[in-house]
């Protein structure tokens, strides 16, 4: 479970990968089979299913690899241990 203030720092370090991504919700949206209430409830930090976080964040850390970027580093979402998907 994280802090109140790593919760607002992962939100920015979210929206900063989304940033340098480059990608349209709409994008994100069909890759990952969510909805856009699912993907702005990540980005914002605000109630969102925590395996849901830690596939966006993968998602949006291996698509800006894919680009030939460097993605920003995440300070709490570091090594997810807890939450499995496929």
């Amino acid at each position: 479970m994280l802090t109140v203030a790593q919760t607002k720092q992962t939100s920015i370090e979210l929206k900063e990968n989304y940033r340098i991504s480059e990608l349209t919700p709409e994008v994100i949206c069909a890759d990952l089979r969510i909805n856009d209430r699912e993907l702005n409830k990540v980005l914002e930090m605000v109630n969102p299913d925590p395996t849901t976080v830690w596939r966006v964040r993968d998602y949006m850390e291996r698509k800006i690899k894919e680009q030939g970027k460097t993605p920003a580093p995440y300070s709490a979402l570091i090594t997810n241990i807890w939450y499995r998907y496929d």
